[in-house]
């Protein structure tokens, strides 16, 4: 390539990013501006080294709370009339983010960083992911790996204060995830997920070079990172354990009935309140069951809907013998759908992603399945994670929904696309709100029946179970954080309505158990897309193109359901508009 080409494409890279600049509100770009500075600051302790984990200390919170404070009063006072279409998303959008930081520290949610697999100790462990390219790679890496010990001794501090104030997760379900830490605690350093990065040497950097960075790694990891996790084992024995709550509910919690609200608000992105939440689930588990019985009826099986569920959780034809058959049907199945696409979206993603387990030392109590994103970077693929784990736990009449869900259309060509929205403010191709992510997921799984998949009845009945399952999280997740259910109750209604094997059921309702109101966001989003679809088929009749629907749901990268319906909206008037000009 010329030089005068090179120089001409610079060019035309950096108008494109001046004009995606210049939509912003100029208030709007500043308070970006302001948050991006502050952050920076938090992870900065002087000038030879960095919080490159962040701060955690009760002192940092109160000053991210002042700091939003401050944020948020001034995106109050934008003038919204004053505002195009893309500035009114992404004050809205910037708003909710900063709403959550603020409740954060209103409800003290931050003194009990737990959670079932996202845990702050379980989250560190993803950073055994770092891909290494150059020695500024490993420098910086090393660098990580040593500040986890300031990092661990924050966390532990702040659930100390939490314990004394009455916030720690049930003692009940936290029993069963000291493999999420005790899996960390190995007899040498390249036993480690946290070595990872160093297994491979790169090309850019020498054999001498790579020799002196992996030994000071080993050194590190033996030093700062498995004795944190000893540490972590430490305390959760002698401290956390024999004083975490033995309630199950968040309402329990110091103001628990108000947070567990702004929990629900914050997950649903909705106004509705966690009865009227109920009382939906309560329909939706009703009209599925419905569906589920004819399926029963179809396949002409002599016996009760708990019968038929008995048969697919025990029946060996159901399970995969291996992980590796389990993981090649993944894969398989993922690149049929990729044939079917273009069918449905008029654009799709460049970025790949690849089909992997889940890894050991979640497997035990992770989710069947769930999609890692490829970092904004893109130094590595998007990854769509198989829980090989039990394997007489995981059910193939389930694996089309999983895989529809996880990687396309749902999780990754959503997440994918939305890293690739140039247009976009940076905040926003990073931003991930359940509601439109989950919900998308769940809708991607219905899609299955536009791309000729389930013509088993089996994975028929498999595509209604997983619809179940998010059902009946409207009713389980209120049940136990709102209306005082026992964790045998929230079992007994999961395991009955649906034929999720009962490894599965019980880690659901732990997860459920410690991460309040989430669970809501997958049914909430999926009835809001159906919804939109539908209000765009009866508006365009003849003219309505799903291909061209599809791209307006994902143009705007991740959004709150009313952000939606603001977009449909708009869509439709430009594609009436559109159908008037070609009849004239």
């Amino acid at each position: 390539m010329s030089r005068s080409l090179l120089l001409a494409l610079a060019l035309f890279l950096l108008s494109s990013q001046l004009r995606a600049q210049q939509k912003l509100h100029k208030d709007i770009a500043q308070a970006l501006s302001s948050i991006k500075e502050f952050e920076k600051q938090t992870r900065r302790r002087d000038s030879s080294s960095t919080h490159l984990l962040g701060s955690h200390t009760e002192s940092a919170f109160l000053a991210r709370n002042g700091f939003y404070k401050k944020i948020d009063a001034g995106l109050q006072q934008i003038n919204r009339k004053s505002l195009s279409f893309e500035d009114e998303i992404n004050l809205e959008l910037l708003r909710h983010e900063v709403q959550d930081e603020l409740s954060d520290y209103q409800y003290k949610s931050y003194l009990n960083p737990l959670l079932t697999d996202a845990g702050f100790h379980a989250r560190l462990a993803s950073r055994g992911n770092t891909v290494i390219n150059s020695r500024k790679d490993a420098e910086q890496y090393i660098l990580l790996l040593k500040d986890i010990p300031r990092f661990v001794d924050e966390n532990l501090q702040l659930m100390r204060t939490g314990i004394s104030v009455g916030i720690t997760q049930p003692k009940e379900v936290m029993l069963r995830y000291a493999s999420s830490y005790t899996q960390h605690i190995v007899d040498a350093p390249e036993k480690s997920v946290f070595w990872k990065p160093f297994a491979k040497k790169p090309a850019a950097i020498s054999d001498g070079d790579w020799a002196a960075f992996q030994a000071e790694a080993k050194a590190v990891v033996t030093k700062d990172v498995i004795s944190s996790y000893q540490k972590i084992k430490e305390f959760f024995d002698r401290e956390y354990l024999p004083k975490a709550r033995t309630s199950l509910g968040a309402t329990q919690f110091p103001d628990g009935k108000a947070y567990y609200e702004d929990r629900v608000r914050h997950y649903t992105t909705t106004n509705l309140t966690s009865e009227q939440v109920y009382q939906l689930g309560l329909q939706e588990v009703a009209r599925i069951r419905a569906e589920m019985d004819q399926v029963i009826q179809d396949v002409k099986f002599k016996g009760s809907f708990k019968e038929f569920v008995y048969f697919l959780r025990n029946d060996p034809q159901f399970f995969p013998k291996t992980g590796d058959e389990l993981l090649k049907e993944a894969a398989f199945i993922a690149k049929t759908i990729e044939g079917k696409l273009p069918a449905l979206f008029g654009k799709l993603p460049r970025q790949p992603f690849t089909v992997v387990p889940v890894p050991e030392y979640l497997a035990p109590n992770y989710t069947t399945g769930r999609y890692s994103g490829a970092p904004i970077t893109g130094k590595r693929a998007g990854e769509y994670w198989v829980n090989t784990f039990n394997l007489p736990s995981r059910t193939l009449y389930t694996l089309e929904s999983l895989t529809l869900h996880e990687a396309v259309p749902g999780h990754h060509l959503q997440q994918a696309l939305t890293q690739e929205l140039d247009n976009l403010p940076e905040f926003r191709r990073r931003l991930y709100i359940n509601a439109f992510g989950e919900g998308w997921g769940l809708y991607s799984e219905y899609l299955g029946h536009e791309m000729g998949l389930y013509q088993s009845p089996y994975s028929r009945f498999g595509r209604l179970t997983y619809e179940m399952w998010r059902a009946c999280r409207l009713v389980i997740d209120v049940g136990i954080h709102a209306k005082g259910w026992t964790r045998d109750q929230a079992v007994a209604y999961l395991a009955d309505n649906t034929a999720l094997s009962l490894h599965e059921v019980n880690t659901e309702v732990d997860r459920y158990i410690l991460w309040p109101g989430q669970a809501l966001a997958y049914k909430m989003g999926e009835l809001k897309i159906k919804e939109m679809r539908t209000k765009t088929e009866s508006a365009l009749k003849a003219d309505f193109d799903v291909r061209a629907f599809h791209d307006m749901v994902l143009s705007n990268g991740t959004v709150t359901l009313a952000i939606l319906e603001k977009m449909t909206d708009k869509f439709i008037w430009e594609q009436q508009e559109k159908a008037k000009k070609k009849k004239r």
